[in-house]
Parts: structure tokens; C-alpha cells; sequence
């Protein structure tokens, strides 16, 4: 063996050695599986936390991440961390998601995490990330996204379901990071403004009658959507092809679709029908005058009581497809 071969072979036994103190550092940091199971976590806290304030039901704790109250796999966070000698018992675990678990505190507190999670709390799942995008976006801009809404008197949910629909750049996330960052978020909040504003050079507003037949309408929707929830019915909404129009179906072995429609000076009637979207509905076929809102949701009530006497109750409801979001 020459020198040079020499040379050689103490750089590759230099890199051996340095790859066999690695292997062996994260042999003995590697940390031990927690053995406490997600129930016991659960279980644990439902019975010391109130819910109240929480972004999560302690029923869908197992599945509902504590911080955001999304739907996502679950991890156990501890609120000492193992490496300041927290223990593996669930008065020291909580359940996050990887997203909520990356900014959870890393601190020697037993109240602070519980604190960090109350303060994020949010009352209806799925909108974390939306209201952490908005409070960013009024970082960047001085204003409110909510004023910019109204500015372009995007108020009600009807308009909210049409802006939200609006086809608008696309965007991506860093380089193993598998969702966005929040600026993201408020980027594609700007976005969708321009795209809007683009389409809509000239915002003409609603009446003060139009705005008040919306809030009506939204009201009687959730009143049939309480129905549809007790006997299990399925609910459509109708589009810009036939506004104020909602449509229950009680889908059993015989089929019943009655379709209601809020007509001029608030007046409600209905039809019974084959079509479930309303949409299909044309006018003329509303023939039943029902008057007002009240009278509306007893006429729903009775005929769908009369029909499931008969028929039996649906398994289970299957579509609630409204501009509202119903919980």
C-alpha cells in the first residue's frame, strides 16, 4: 500500500468513525414511545377543563385538534416537555394536531400551554387558519379584511358563497412544510379582492329591503335545516337560478320533496315536487300559500311528520347543501 492509498483509507475509517459516533448519539436520545393513550388523555381533562372557550368538544377531542378544532391526526403534546423532565402521564399530555404542535410552548409551566390554547379558542371548527389569515392580512394592510368585505358590500352568506367561489391564482407552500404560512393565507385573502374587484368595476349596492329578505330567508333556513336534523331529511338551497328557494327531501322508501320559496312582501309558499335541487324549480309552481315564516316551518313540520308516520324515518341525513353553516 503506497501513501497516497494510505492517506485514502484513514479519511474513509475518519468518516466510518464519525458516522458510528452519530448512530450512537441518536441511539441514546432517542425518546421513548409514550405509552399513555389518547382516551386516557381525553378522559383525563374532560373531566378537569370546561370546554367553554375551547376549539374543540371534549366528544370530538380524540379527533379535533385542541388548538385549531380541525379534523386532522392527532398528536401527544407535552406541556413540560420531555426534555426539562416532563412525565408520560396525561396531566401532563394534550392532543395537536403537527401544524399547532410545531408552535406549541416549549416551556417549564403547568398553566401556561392551557393558556396558549384558551387564548386560540374558536368557536366554529374549520376557521382557525381563515381568522389567523385575516388578522395577518390586517397586519399588512392597516384594515380589516372583514371592512373590506363590507366596503364591497359583500355581506351576506350568499354573497360570501359567490366570493369564495372565485377562480384566483394558485399558490404553494415551502419545501417540507405541508400547508401554507399564514402570510400565504393573506396573500390569497388579496388576491381574491382583486380578482373581485376586476370582475366588478362598479359595486352597486343592495337595497336596505333586499338585505333584510336576506336575513330572513338565512333565518327560515336554519329553522328547516333543525327539521331536516330531527327526521333526517336532506336540505338544497337554491343558487342565482332560483334565489330564496330551499328544498327538504325525505328519502326512505317512497320519496317526499317539498320545496319553499320566499316570494315578494315576504310571502312564503311551497310545492311539492319531483326535483331536489330547487334550482330546477321554475315560479308558477310555487301554488301553495303558506304567508308568513312561522306559518312556513309548520306546513314543513306537519307534512314531513304525517309523511315519516307513514313511512318511517330515514337512517340518517345524508346532504345539507345551504349558504349557511349549520351545526
Amino acid at each position: 500500500m503506497n501513501k497516497e492509498e494510505l492517506l485514502q483509507r484513514i479519511y474513509e475509517l475518519e468518516d466510518e468513525n464519525i458516522k458510528l459516533k452519530e448512530k450512537l448519539r441518536n441511539r441514546n436520545n432517542k425518546r421513548k414511545p409514550i405509552k399513555t393513550t389518547k382516551k386516557q388523555i381525553v378522559d383525563y381533562w374532560s373531566r378537569i377543563q370546561d370546554e367553554c372557550g375551547l376549539s374543540v368538544d371534549w366528544a370530538e377531542a380524540h379527533e379535533r385538534c385542541w388548538r385549531c378544532g380541525y379534523k386532522k391526526k392527532l398528536q401527544k403534546c407535552h406541556i413540560i416537555p420531555d426534555s426539562l423532565g416532563g412525565k408520560d402521564e396525561p396531566s401532563n399530555l394534550v392532543l395537536l394536531c403537527s401544524r399547532c404542535h410545531i408552535d406549541a410552548p416549549n416551556v417549564e409551566s403547568k398553566t401556561f400551554m392551557w393558556d396558549w390554547i384558551k387564548a386560540n379558542g374558536t368557536s366554529l371548527y374549520d376557521t382557525f387558519w381563515n381568522i389567523r389569515a385575516q388578522k395577518e392580512y390586517e397586519f399588512i394592510y392597516g384594515r380589516s379584511f372583514m371592512q373590506e368585505l363590507m366596503d364591497r358590500d359583500i355581506l351576506s352568506d350568499y354573497d360570501l358563497k359567490l366570493f369564495w367561489k372565485l377562480k384566483i391564482g394558485r399558490s404553494t407552500h415551502h419545501f417540507a412544510h405541508p400547508w401554507n404560512n399564514e402570510s400565504t393565507d393573506a396573500g390569497l385573502l388579496r388576491m381574491r379582492l382583486e380578482e373581485f374587484d376586476r370582475l366588478h368595476k362598479v359595486i352597486k349596492k343592495k337595497s336596505n329591503k333586499t338585505r333584510q329578505k336576506e336575513i330572513e330567508f338565512k333565518n327560515f333556513t336554519y329553522d328547516v335545516c333543525n327539521i331536516a336534523n330531527k327526521y333526517n331529511c336532506n336540505v338544497w338551497e337554491g343558487g342565482s337560478k332560483n334565489r330564496f328557494a330551499i328544498t327538504i327531501n325525505v328519502s326512505n322508501e317512497k320519496n317526499l320533496n317539498i320545496s319553499v320559496k320566499l316570494c315578494e312582501n315576504n310571502i312564503y309558499k311551497a310545492c311539492i315536487t319531483n326535483e331536489v335541487n330547487p334550482n330546477n324549480n321554475r315560479l308558477y309552481e310555487y301554488t301553495t300559500i303558506l304567508g308568513n315564516k312561522e306559518n312556513a316551518i309548520d306546513y314543513l313540520n306537519k307534512k314531513i311528520n304525517s309523511f315519516t308516520k307513514k313511512n318511517g324515518i330515514p337512517k340518517k341525513q345524508e346532504y345539507i347543501f345551504t349558504n349557511i353553516i349549520y351545526k
